[in-house]
């Protein structure tokens, strides 16, 4: 498949949590500055570089942006999301992209949807091996699943049609949610993924793959869906808390604001 003009979307509206807000000063974690540099323009840049996209559109209460459209962050994720893809046409495919992901490269953007251009899908999203993350950035913490493939991390982009996004607005509020209960996702899930899940961990991670939870999602969302397995680690690497300013600056970064 041909991705002939992407839409990059950068999610730029989230405000920095109170032990983040402490340490570094920064209000909107999109406004933190690593080495001088926002996270906002880093990952601008990356996108901007990668040749893979054409419009760029950030949602978030910010100055203008160069080369962008910026659309005023609603208080609402969702709402965020949806505002931004109503801007782009029905068949036409959008890249979203979190503001926090520090190392976000031309390269790993290009990549990754190259890779995607060459299967037919809905929507295709990254996962990262976890030893590659814990190589490339080894005092990071990162969240991550072992399957029957081997054991995973997400990474921060989503290529997606944009009418998949518009008729799931229902599902997407109920997701966001539930992002932080247990049984709130599992209701989203299914009890057939939360079992297999729980017990991958407590006998053996070949009890849980990808291909189960990819067509879990594919009947959630009425959609095609399929993974990009990138061992590009910079697309999996955020900063949303304390514990990661701390990390970085002991790895030798200046985190902070100016």
């Amino acid at each position: 498949m041909s991705f002939s003009a992407v839409t990059a979307i950068v999610l730029a509206g989230g405000q920095s949590k109170p032990d983040l807000l402490a340490i570094t000063g920064a209000p909107n974690r999109a406004l933190l500055q690593v080495d001088g540099e926002t996270l906002l323009a880093r990952v601008v840049r990356a996108l901007r570089e990668s040749g893979a996209v054409g419009r760029i559109i950030a949602v978030g209460n910010l100055a203008p942006v160069e080369g962008c459209i910026v659309l005023p962050d609603t208080g609402d994720f969702v709402e965020n999301v949806l505002q931004a893809a109503a801007l782009v046409e029905e068949d036409g495919y959008i890249l979203y992209a979190t503001a926090d992901t520090p190392f976000l490269t031309p390269q790993a953007v290009a990549d990754f949807v190259s890779r995607a251009s060459l299967s037919q899908a809905d929507m295709y999203y990254p996962i990262i091996p976890l030893e590659l993350c814990q190589r490339r950035f080894p005092n990071m913490p990162r969240t991550a699943l072992s399957l029957r493939e081997g054991t995973f991390t997400g990474g921060n982009l989503l290529l997606i049609r944009a009418d998949v996004v518009r008729r799931q607005e229902h599902l997407l509020r109920r997701a966001f949610a539930a992002r932080k209960s247990i049984w709130g996702m599992a209701k989203i899930l299914g009890a057939g993924i939360i079992v297999r899940a729980v017990l991958s961990m407590l006998l053996s991670p070949r009890l849980l793959s990808i291909a189960h939870i990819k067509h879990r999602v594919q009947r959630l969302m009425n959609a095609t869906a399929q993974e990009i397995i990138t061992e590009y680690a910079e697309i999996g690497v955020d900063i949303d808390r304390a514990e990661h300013v701390q990390k970085l600056r002991e790895a030798g970064y200046r985190v902070g604001n100016a």
